[in-house]
């Protein structure tokens, strides 16, 4: 029998924990833009709009590591049983001291994005399965 490798408190699960300045920062950006939603649509495009800025504030803390740390996370990133939180801390916490401002640029590239688009819909910015034709 394997010993796995992270033990099951360091295993990397989802949280369904929300940064509540990325949340006032998604708010203020549905304000801005001056569109009105019912609660229940207004919660369902936050939530979309929060699981995007996620993924592109991720692509960008990836970018923002050295090109071989870069490659030792990609790798570790192929069996996700073996990543834990405490190493993912360990990588971006030493090789991206500018953590900041790779928030701020997200906020500006993210808001750039919402407020250019006439509606917002996560599924624009959905890569196409490979092999996929696209309309």
């Amino acid at each position: 029998m394997q010993t796995p490798i992270s033990s099951p408190a360091e295993v990397a699960t989802p949280l369904n924990v929300r940064n509540p300045y990325i949340v006032r920062f998604l708010k203020a950006l549905v304000e801005k833009k001056g569109e009105q939603h019912s609660p229940e649509a207004l919660k369902k495009l936050l939530d979309d709009m929060y699981k995007l800025f996620e993924n592109l504030l991720g692509q960008n803390m990836v970018k923002a590591l050295p090109e071989d740390k870069r490659a030792e996370y990609l790798e570790l990133t192929k069996d996700l049983s073996k990543l834990s939180y405490k190493k993912v801390g360990e990588i971006f916490d030493k090789h991206v001291p500018h953590y900041q401002d790779v928030m701020k640029e997200t906020m500006k590239q993210f808001t750039a994005l919402y407020m250019k688009n006439r509606r917002f819909d996560p599924k624009d910015f959905e890569k196409p399965e490979e092999g996929s034709i696209s309309s």
